[in-house]
């Protein structure tokens, strides 16, 4: 069982926080009921950033997502 397995909303949050520092924004995502945070990284921080949550809460744990540098638009 990995670190994190015992509180890992609180740990995710803490570590986020201390990791970057103001520089970036993560909360809780969706209920909470199974342990999510949204986290929005600078990119100079990401590899370290994912680096330390897959440390702690396993290799599958941590995902990058992109986000489309334009917003919604109508499909004809």
């Amino acid at each position: 069982q990995k670190a994190g397995a015992d509180q890992p909303l609180s740990l995710a949050l803490s570590i986020s926080e201390q990791m970057l520092k103001g520089k970036g924004a993560w909360r809780v995502h969706g209920g909470g009921f199974a342990g999510t945070i949204q986290a929005f990284v600078p990119d100079a921080l990401v590899g370290e950033y994912t680096d330390a949550m897959k440390s702690i809460f396993g290799d599958d744990s941590c995902y990058v997502l992109s986000i489309r540098p334009f917003g919604g638009v109508k499909l004809a």
